[in-house]
């Protein structure tokens, strides 16, 4: 073999070489790895008697996991854009004391505001859960079925504190807060250039903050609302504490009665992980969507 040959051959060599370890460093082993352990699952689903009835009983908690995890989502971002709105402009005091006696609610709403993302953002949503369930529920059932009775009105509430609804109110309130935060931040991110040149333009409040304003907003806080999304649905899995029926309860119910934990919470962690995953996947396109669209 002749020098030059032997270079062309080296140099060859050494671009497999490091091909190879590129492949070692860039390969997405943690995909491999989840890919892998799934497919055993989903085998021994298909073969195994007992894991294959252990997914049929708690297939039907999917249906009230996605349930509570939705609806309360879709609440949250409601309660998210009102205080997001709110907290996105702090009272300034005006020059004039008319001026700063209307600016009055203003204080008001925004310190309410406040005091509500201090107070959420600072519990665990167990004790949210469990607050809104045995204190406010029956509180407010006790109420109105006083004020009805008082009022002659032949009508009884029968809301119980550990149901679905308890647990919506409790998810909306505790994500509410949180996004509000990535609403404010939405919001506050929009350059104030843009907001003084559609002033005047002739442009109220109202129409700049619904032309303007939200719509650059959203689509830049997209990504973190997706993953928000993903934690809520990982998050409904505290319900089970009221006994409602979703993937948990029904997976501790389970395990209690057949003794065999390792198998029910191996299919529960499967449920959870192909949910999750699933939604962080749809995420990561947005985002992708999002950098192509803006280029």
């Amino acid at each position: 073999m002749d020098k030059s040959s032997e270079l062309v051959w080296q140099e060859s060599a050494n671009r497999a070489r490091s091909f190879s370890l590129k492949f070692l460093y860039t390969f997405p082993w943690w995909a491999l790895t989840l890919v892998v352990v799934g497919l055993l699952l989903f085998t021994l689903i298909l073969s195994e008697s007992f894991y294959t009835a252990t997914f049929e009983q708690l297939r039907g908690g999917i249906i009230m996991t996605l349930t509570v995890s939705f609806i309360s989502y879709g609440f949250a971002i409601m309660i998210g854009l009102l205080i997001g709105l709110i907290r996105s402009s702090p009272p300034k005091a005006p020059p004039t004391i008319l001026a700063q006696a209307l600016g009055i609610p203003h204080i008001l709403l925004y310190n309410i505001a406040t005091l509500y993302v201090s107070i959420m953002r600072g519990l665990p949503v167990l004790v949210v859960l469990l607050i809104v369930a045995f204190v406010i529920v029956p509180a407010v059932r006790d109420a109105l079925n006083q004020l009805f009775s008082q009022a002659g009105v032949d009508l009884r509430v029968t809301l119980r504190g550990s149901s679905p609804e308890s647990a919506i109110i409790a998810l909306a309130l505790t994500y509410g807060a949180f996004l509000s935060e990535t609403f404010r931040a939405g919001i506050q991110s929009i350059e104030r250039g843009q907001i003084e040149a559609a002033r005047s333009l002739g442009m109220t409040t109202f129409q700049v903050m619904r032309h303007i304003v939200l719509p650059q907003a959203v689509r830049r806080i997209l990504p973190p609302l997706g993953n928000d999304l993903v934690a809520m649905i990982k998050d409904s899995s505290l319900v089970a504490i009221l006994g409602i029926n979703d993937v948990t309860q029904i997976a501790k119910l389970r395990s209690s009665n057949t003794f065999r934990f390792m198998e029910t919470y191996l299919v529960a962690s499967m449920i959870y992980l192909t949910m999750t995953i699933i939604g962080s996947v749809l995420v990561r396109w947005m985002e992708r969507r999002l950098q192509t669209a803006q280029r």
